[in-house]
């Protein structure tokens, strides 16, 4: 195989794998945004509400870094704001990073006033995302 086709080969597998992902992370937003409107909540891919930095502190996993909050699913439950989302953290030492990801949720009073603690409830693992936001939503509020 000459240069010239090994690269036109990594080019076509490049992309072919670009549309894929694209497509699977597409899918994934749909069907979380029918959860959300299910559950008569809202659906935002992105931290809109700069949850990340009061989440990290709290994970309850030694040595969680770089806090990224993904998928947001957030809305009102009485006089309560409810979040559910993926957490998407670095743990381990410099020589064995890992990035994980955990489905977490928590509410907070709708009129904050302070920086009070958060109890958060993370979704236990081996199940898909979708299972882990489906079985905290029927923790937080069975009847529903």
């Amino acid at each position: 195989m000459s240069p010239t086709e090994f690269l036109v080969l990594a080019v076509i597998l490049t992309v072919g794998v670009s549309v894929v992902m694209r497509a699977i992370e597409r899918r994934r937003r749909a069907v979380l945004r029918r959860l959300a409107s299910a559950w008569q909540m809202h659906y935002t891919p992105f931290d809109r509400f700069r949850l990340a930095p009061r989440v990290a502190p709290r994970l309850p996993v030694p040595g969680a870094a770089a806090v990224r909050i993904k998928d947001l699913i957030y809305g009102l439950e009485g006089d309560q704001l409810r979040y559910i989302f993926v957490a998407e953290y670095t743990t381990g030492t410099i020589a064995a990073e890992h990035r994980r990801e955990s489905v977490v949720t928590f509410a907070e009073p709708r009129e904050r006033r302070d920086d009070s603690p958060v109890e958060l409830m993370v979704a236990p693992a081996g199940m898909g995302v979708v299972e882990q936001y489906e079985h905290l939503r029927k923790c937080v509020a069975p009847e529903g």
